[in-house]
């Protein structure tokens, strides 16, 4: 069953308000309002990017999983929602090849229903599967107005980059049960890592794999495991786009972008964004047809 696109990314925050703030006023998104705290007592709000929402969840009560989660991590990315036309087919989907569910049967919130896959087969990646559209109401002029360059906003998200121990293993369960069709093996020799890229929609789930054991990846997987690290923006202009981020005392790890192949990179500290790291990009993907 193939997946329709990647609609959601869900991201745990200390601090909803403040969260917002960087999401709209720095990389340049759209906010609704503050949703009711939900059945798993939690504060929402999501913070739009291109096509892309960015659920962010602020625990309301100490005794929720959430708070847990932030207690022990901090801000981190919690799941990627993956649109479906079908949740209970794509429930059914799931079982019929042996894939750990959380909910066995769909939940319903705001005018959606979904279910979550269990992170344990997914390298420690928590997926949801979402039918509809979410009932939301957005605020026409941000709390406080803020002029952002054009060139310097996030067009859109272009990857999600998850650290792993099998590369083959990894594309070969996601292919399968998600319907992608990865591309060969790539060798990025500047991060000394091998990678598959494997297409949702017009966004990559970008598996990355250490060539060494002391490589960047393995040394992110002996701190915190297997994972989400990092979510990749596409911008129109990298020395712009860097600019704004130092005017804004984000904190950078690329303080002037790298090259490769056709692409210029950089990536902003996690820091910046209260734990979560961002990739920018400029330009698109050489191993993709555009």
């Amino acid at each position: 069953m193939k997946m329709e696109r990647i609609s959601e990314v869900g991201v745990a925050v200390r601090n909803l308000e403040a969260t917002t703030r960087l999401y709209t006023q720095v990389l340049g998104a759209t906010a609704s309002e503050i949703m009711p705290v939900d059945q798993y007592g939690n504060r929402a709000r999501v913070c739009r990017i291109g096509s892309t929402d960015f659920r962010l969840m602020e625990p309301a009560t100490e005794a929720s999983p959430l708070a847990q989660m932030v207690a022990r991590r901090g801000d981190c990315l919690h799941h990627v929602g993956f649109q479906v036309p079908d949740v209970e087919e794509a429930i059914d989907w799931m079982k019929r090849n042996q894939v750990r569910m959380i909910d066995e049967a769909p939940r319903a919130e705001d005018g959606v229903r979904f279910a979550f896959i269990h992170p344990e087969p997914f390298n420690n990646v928590m997926y949801k599967l979402i039918e509809g559209s979410y009932d939301l109401k957005y605020i026409p002029e941000p709390a406080e107005p803020r002029d952002i360059p054009g060139r310097v906003r996030m067009e859109r998200v272009l990857e999600v980059g998850v650290n792993v121990l099998d590369l083959e293993a990894a594309t070969s369960l996601i292919t399968r049960v998600f319907g992608t069709k990865p591309t060969p093996v790539i060798t990025i020799d500047m991060y000394d890592m091998l990678i598959t890229m494997n297409r949702i929609g017009d966004i990559d789930i970008e598996l990355m794999a250490s060539i060494t054991e002391d490589g960047v990846i393995a040394r992110s997987i002996a701190k915190i495991g297997e994972g989400m690290s990092h979510i990749a923006f596409l911008v129109a202009n990298m020395d712009e786009a860097l600019a704004w981020m130092k005017r804004n005392h984000i904190r950078l790890i690329d303080e002037t972008p790298r090259h490769l192949e056709n692409l210029r990179v950089a990536f902003v500290h996690p820091e910046g964004f209260n734990g979560v790291m961002f990739e920018l990009i400029e330009g698109l993907h050489p191993w993709f047809d555009h």
